[in-house]
């Protein structure tokens, strides 16, 4: 640092006071994002339930898996476009084998998770 980088001016000391302005802008804009996650969640919980069609075989059995892709294309249809979830986020998808209403989980931000309803109905 002193032999190179200071006497060229490519960097500099930073001051106490300067640590402790990018201490608090790093923390507000965490909070700005764990509020985005809540937004979120509260917005995914405010839609309908999901409703996802599937081809029926014998005994009520799908045809197929549902995927968190299907379960995010149908929140976005349902919302109009208006709540977009990433499917790269985790996502717990129970093991769909049949016609009926299931639970899925989403963690939006490590200490917050959203948990909504789907349902799988018959395709006609």
């Amino acid at each position: 640092f002193n032999n190179f980088l200071r006497p060229k001016h490519l960097a500099k000391i930073i001051s106490d006071e300067e640590v402790e302005e990018k201490v608090a802008k790093e923390k507000e804009e965490a909070e700005a994002i764990k509020q985005d996650a809540i937004n979120l969640g509260e917005a995914i919980k405010a839609l309908s339930k999901p409703v996802l069609k599937r081809k029926v075989g014998s005994g009520n059995r799908i045809f197929g898996a549902v995927t968190n892709k299907q379960i995010i294309d149908e929140l976005k249809k349902s919302s109009g476009g208006k709540v977009v979830v990433s499917s790269k986020l985790k996502w717990t998808v129970p093991s769909v084998e049949g016609l009926g209403e299931y639970t899925a989980t989403v963690q939006l931000h490590p200490e917050v998770s959203c948990s909504f309803k789907f349902a799988v109905e018959q395709e006609k």
